[in-house]
């Protein structure tokens, strides 16, 4: 029909639902997630008349959400990374203000220790400073202990998170994949008729779930959204969703990981997430947590190793060698849950200074043994036999019967160690300050030549452990009476002793002269001639007993702190922890900045969204002003409609 009536009622009713929309739009301009609604307006299918077509009024045909998808993908990719850099930023933050404190780093602590050392270098008989050193070597192992364990609690922040991040995306899944189910349900979607409400609710969620783990999402021909995680593992499949579960690391049951369901078993696809919280949080303990403790590890098993190495090469006040000053224990071997055997793995550290601060992961395929640094996967192997020795400073052993096929091992040669650091003397007197040589020459020498210590490298052997206390055998050098420059060296421990070099040997005061080494007697010290002894001048070398002011070992000992006996002979440590504090410092740095630019990568994708699907109240005000004099108009029509029939009713009563 295409009388006046008709065409009033529809321009009524069609500015009637356009008002509802626009309405609607006004009441949700401040609901996140929203997207604007507008009214499609069609025409009615004109009536053919003697006259030609005549028009029959207007048709709502749908209500349509203004929305692009490829923006709204914008919003959820940049949502991901934001979500993942935030809280990258906040651990390596956090890390970062621990380990470059002032007060609270190592480095003060290690300066205190070795300005201790150097304290008892100064007046080895002094009991105060030799406990002032124990004392500062207790902090030492303390802040080590502190700084360990600050580490420890961000990698339990992190496991905490990953619990509850993880039950977080299995709701959202259900939600979304009973999204999907109402969605292609809904009457009228074939038809184009979309549940707009709806549709928004789903994108919100998956905007939610894009904060905690990057997700790709598929749109399928129903209506329905498919999304994977990972590396296409899928997470929501039309309206079924697949639950994560949070699963104890195979070999490291304190660590949680995600496990993905694949049958009745479960993959563990910790490594293959990424992007939002989850994918942050993963991130920092593989590649920022991690590390940081093995490094901090890794300086405490130098320090260890190298302090007793030169400790055990000095003499205490008591006379006695020195023994170990501190200690850290082996590594940490951790074998697979998975593994079908009890074999044993056990680990040895052979080199601080070729130490990594990587993980390694031992795996045997039945013939032979692979060694991979997770770090940066290089592998070492295969190789077959054990012990092995690897080129990272420690070597492996298997022990209680062969390993089976499939069986791996996790080792950690340095995590943990600076936390089992312990200090092992208690008494100052135990000190080692001497050096276990002392040499004397003859009051009756008439040269200036002199014979010096110059290097103790092994207390273990037969010359000071045959007899305790004393040199095994003592020495006698003594120059030629008759000759210049001639000498030999004599077993001291009797008059008649045999002589050790029968020589005579030739001096050339001009260079000088290695006793020890340069006539291969293979001692654990070393000796050496300098200036021009006279003829028949002699020189005794024997034990330190006694020597108690002697301060040789202790400068030694002091020395190790600009020493470079760490990173391939590259550092000291105070440059490792530098280096440390270095990379962390700069990471930190760089994600903050990464951090800033994505916030404002992701405000300029939200106001790209929000200027095509966002509600402007502007607009919406036109609109409603627009829609109510329509509304008006077409009341009008209907009332003009009426006083037309009102007079033809009145012209047929007359």
């Amino acid at each position: 029909m295409s009388d006046p009536l008709n065409i009033g009622v529809s321009g009524l009713l069609t500015a009637q639902r356009a008002l509802a929309v626009t309405s609607n739009n006004v009441s949700n301009a401040n609901t996140e997630g929203y997207s604007r609604q507008r009214t499609d307006i069609t025409n009615r299918a004109p009536v053919y008349s003697a006259g030609g077509y005549l028009g029959a009024g207007a048709n709502v045909t749908n209500i349509s959400r203004v929305y692009d998808a490829f923006l709204n993908g914008q919003v959820v990719r940049n949502t991901s990374i934001a979500n993942q850099l935030e809280i990258s930023y906040g651990y390596a933050a956090q890390l970062d203000n621990l380990l470059a404190d002032p007060q609270a780093g190592l480095t003060p602590a290690l300066q205190d220790f070795f300005a201790a050392a150097q304290g008892v270098a100064n007046d080895p008989t002094s009991i105060a400073a030799r406990q002032v050193l124990l004392t500062s070597a207790e902090s030492l192992v303390n802040r080590f202990d502190s700084m360990s364990r600050r580490i420890d609690d961000l990698r339990d922040s992190v496991n905490m998170e990953i619990s509850s991040i993880v039950p977080e995306i299995n709701t959202l899944a259900e939600q979304i994949a009973s999204l999907n189910n109402a969605i292609s349900r809904s009457p009228g979607i074939q038809s184009g008729r979309m549940p707009n409400d709806l549709l928004d609710k789903r994108d919100q969620l998956v905007l939610q779930l894009s904060r905690l783990v990057d997700v790709q999402v598929v749109e399928q021909s129903n209506f329905a959204i498919n999304i994977y995680i990972g590396n296409g593992q899928s997470l929501v499949t039309d309206s079924e969703s697949q639950r994560l579960s949070v699963m104890a690391n195979p070999y490291d049951s304190s660590q949680m990981d995600i496990g993905y369901a694949n049958g009745s078993s479960l993959v563990n696809v910790t490594s293959l997430l990424t992007g939002g919280r989850l994918g942050g949080l993963i991130e920092q303990r593989t590649e920022l947590i991690a590390p940081s403790e093995n490094s901090l590890g890794r300086i405490a098993v130098a320090l260890s190793d190298t302090f007793n190495r030169q400790h055990r090469l000095g003499m205490d006040l008591n006379s006695a060698l020195g023994g170990g000053f501190f200690a850290v224990g082996d590594p940490e071997v951790l074998a697979s849950s998975n593994n079908g055997s009890s074999a044993t793995v056990s680990a040895t550290i052979t080199d601080p200074d070729l130490l990594s601060n990587s993980d390694y992961r031992l795996s045997y395929d039945g013939s032979a043994y692979t060694l991979v640094r997770l770090a940066d996967g290089r592998g070492e192997g295969p190789f077959g036999g054990m012990p092995f020795t690897s080129a990272d400073g420690f070597s492996i052993d298997v022990t209680g019967g062969p390993p089976a096929a499939g069986d791996s091992y996790l080792i950690r040669p340095t995590r943990g160690k600076a936390r089992s650091l312990e200090l092992l003397i208690d008494d100052p007197a135990k000190i080692a300050a001497a050096a276990p040589v002392r040499v004397g020459a003859d009051l009756a020498n008439s040269g200036s030549g002199r014979v010096e210590l110059t290097a103790v490298s092994d207390t273990s052997g037969a010359e000071f452990s045959a007899v305790s206390g004393a040199l095994t055998p003592p020495l006698l050098v003594e120059f030629d009476p008759v000759t210049p420059n001639q000498y030999r060296v004599y077993d001291n421990s009797n008059p008649g002793a045999p002589l050790l070099i029968a020589g005579p040997a030739s001096y050339d005061p001009a260079t000088g002269m290695d006793v020890v080494a340069d006539n291969g007697l293979g001692y654990g010290y070393e000796l050496r001639i300098e200036g021009e002894p006279g003829l028949g001048d002699r020189f005794t070398v024997e034990y330190n007993s006694q020597g108690t002011g002697d301060n040789s070992n202790m400068l030694a000992l002091a020395g190790l702190q600009t020493s470079n006996s760490m990173l391939g002979g590259t550092a000291s440590f105070l440059d490792a922890y530098a280096g440390m504090v270095t990379d962390v410092g700069t990471r930190t740095y760089q994600t903050d900045i990464a951090s800033q630019a994505q916030q404002a990568l992701l405000r300029q994708a939200v106001d790209a969204r929000e200027a095509v699907s966002g509600v402007n109240l502007d607009e919406e005000a036109a609109n409603m002003m627009r829609f109510q004099q329509a509304y008006q108009a077409s009341a009008q029509v209907i009332s003009a409609a009426q006083g037309m029939f009102d007079a033809l009713l009145s012209a047929v009563r007359r």
